[in-house]
């Protein structure tokens, strides 16, 4: 619900994270060992085996009995049939049993897998279920202490949204809320809707102009009048001659304040200084003015001036209440006291298609506002303050409200449409948090992410990839030939051992000569042949210094999504936030703040 005793200003997402799983691993299926079915197939195969085997072993042993003798063959037949059931029946069986020993064995694990994995499973699903039903969206506000809230940028339904956010939270724990609307969208229209649909007291008021009654001024002294109203005048003025110019219009308003008798509207103040500047005294005048009221004017002209500088505050007075002077004959609306005194919700809205009365219209309301900061007692710390599309108004003017709303104790939520020029001096104030909304300006959008910040990544910045090939072919030729020509002789000497030395015709003699005589030719031929492919990739990572938030980002956020960022005692905080008010209406959306 929008109504909610917790304070947000939107929400946070942050879904559960997703628990880490491997593989989704299939459920164990049985299967029976292959030693049990090797050992049963064998022992069925050795059992239609049995029959023929004792069937021969007898046939045998009645041919072994006709040829040796009974007992012999007796003794054979017991020999052999002992065999073949040893073979045929104690060995399958011996291997049965092992096979059935080793399947009780794997029965075991089997069922300590299936326990397993049935655990896993339910584990799993558990911390599904768990994170299905998880919350998703959490409370988001800025941290306590927090008396200023500036909004930049934003369209009208996110600031709608916003406020109605807001808004709700605050009403609902007994706060107050004031909006000051100037950006004639109605950004407060959702709020009054569902107060009143909740029973809390709202008041929705519309101006173009000073109702019939002069509610604009209405409980103010002549000092306040010129205040106000000179106030307003000034920030109209450039600020090099709003501070002087602004003393003059306050005493000539002053002066002519304190010569009307009854309550002081508009349409009676435009009256009084036209009469100052020596308009007749009739018509309309007459009208709004009686004639002790006109002498007083008269005998005071002296004391106005007549210097340049007082003629051109009285005109331009005079153009200016003259704006927001309204025919009380042709209006019929009664006047509705400005002040913040109504409990619940109170929404002030200017309108209106003259330009300059609009734009004077939201000066006054602006000034009207912060003199009542200024002149009330301390508020409830839970009231807050809007004012939506205050931008024309000055940081001079914007910082004034946000220091009296501070003595005070209200909170204070300025609504600006842009961020430039002077306004960016107010990012980063002194116990404030800042809102950054959708800006479709580059430079706004690039100035929002210059405050967000920057941070050092490691970006990949060049990626080297090589590919070479190599072919290398070569061929070799040799040839040669050889020529050698080798040539003996000899004299042998054959004598026996008992021949005498001195016999010469013992034994034999004999000589030989010889040439041998070789030729060798070569030749050979080689081809080689390399092929090489190689293929590297290098890359390069350097540390940069860039937006945490890019420009492109903020230009494109959603209407109701916003970054806030904000300073507390364990630092500095940027946070995305959404405002749309439908978001209580999802499912897994928490009550409470998320923590860390």
């Amino acid at each position: 619900m929008v109504f909610s005793p917790v304070e947000r200003w939107g929400w946070e997402y942050a879904p559960a994270p997703a628990p880490v799983e491997g593989p989704d691993e299939p459920q164990p299926v049985w299967k029976e060992p292959a030693s049990l079915v090797r050992a049963r197939a064998f022992r069925r195969a050795r059992l239609r085996a049995l029959p023929v085997l004792a069937t021969g072993v007898g046939v045998a042993t009645a041919l072994g009995d006709l040829a040796v003798g009974g007992v012999l063959a007796g003794g054979v037949f017991l020999a052999g049939m002992s065999v073949v059931v040893a073979r045929q029946w104690l060995v399958p069986r011996a291997r049965l049993a092992e096979g059935l020993r080793d399947r009780a064995e794997r029965v075991d694990r089997f069922e300590r897998r299936q326990r397993e994995w049935a655990w896993q499973r339910a584990q799993r699903d558990a911390d599904r279920a768990r994170q299905d039903q998880a919350d998703e969206w959490f409370p988001l506000r800025p941290i306590s202490g927090t008396t200023r809230v500036d909004v930049f940028g934003g369209t009208g339904a996110g600031w709608a949204g916003l406020i109605t956010t807001v808004g709700g939270s605050v009403l609902r724990s007994g706060g107050n809320v004031l909006v000051v609307d100037f950006s004639e969208q109605r950004v407060a229209a959702g709020l009054v809707g569902l107060a009143r649909q909740v029973g809390v007291p709202a008041a929705d008021l519309t101006l173009t102009h000073d109702p019939v009654g002069g509610s604009l001024l209405q409980g103010l002294s002549p000092a306040d009048v010129a205040q106000v109203v000179a106030g307003a005048v000034a920030t109209m003025r450039s600020a090099s001659e709003a501070s002087d110019l602004r003393i003059v219009d306050a005493d000539v308003l002053k002066t002519v304040a304190e010569c009307l008798d009854g309550p002081i509207t508009f349409a009676r103040l435009a009256a009084a200084l036209r009469l100052v500047r020596g308009h007749d005294y009739a018509g309309t005048t007459a009208e709004l003015l009686d004639l002790t009221e006109a002498g007083r004017l008269t005998g005071r002209i002296g004391l106005v001036g007549t210097t340049e500088r007082v003629a051109n505050a009285l005109q331009t007075l005079t153009y200016l209440t003259e704006l927001l002077h309204v025919d009380e004959a042709a209006h019929a609306d009664t006047a509705a006291p400005l002040t913040w005194a109504v409990s619940g919700l109170t929404v002030l809205t200017s309108a209106g298609p003259h330009p300059d009365r609009k734009d004077f219209l939201d000066r006054l309301l602006f000034q009207r506002i912060l003199h009542a900061l200024r002149a009330n007692p301390r508020r409830g710390e839970r009231d807050v303050v809007f004012v939506a599309n205050a931008d024309h108004i000055g940081v001079e003017g914007l910082e004034a409200l946000a220091k009296h709303a501070r003595r005070v104790g209200v909170r204070l939520v300025l609504l600006l449409e842009h961020l430039r020029g002077d306004l960016t001096r107010l990012l980063g104030g002194v116990g404030s948090a800042t809102i950054l909304m959708r800006m479709g300006n580059p430079e706004e959008a690039k100035a929002a992410a210059e405050f967000i910040g920057r941070e050092h990544t490691f970006v990949l910045n060049q990626v080297t990839d090589q590919v070479g090939t190599s072919l290398t072919e070569g061929n070799s030729e040799n040839w040669g030939n050889q020529n050698s020509t080798s040539s003996n002789e000899g004299t042998h000497l054959n004598k026996p051992k008992n021949a005498s030395v001195f016999d010469r015709k013992a034994g034999s003699t004999g000589e030989s000569a010889g040439t041998a005589t070789s030729r060798t030719n070569s030749w050979g031929y080689a081809v080689t042949e390399s092929y090489t492919d190689t293929e590297n990739t290098s890359t390069a990572v350097s540390r940069v210094y860039e937006y945490t938030v890019e420009p492109t980002r903020v230009q494109g956020l959603p209407p109701t999504a916003f970054i806030l960022v904000e300073t507390g005692p364990d630092g500095r905080r940027v946070t995305m936030g959404d405002c749309d008010p439908g978001i209580p209406l999802r499912p897994r959306v928490a009550i409470t703040p998320r923590r860390g």
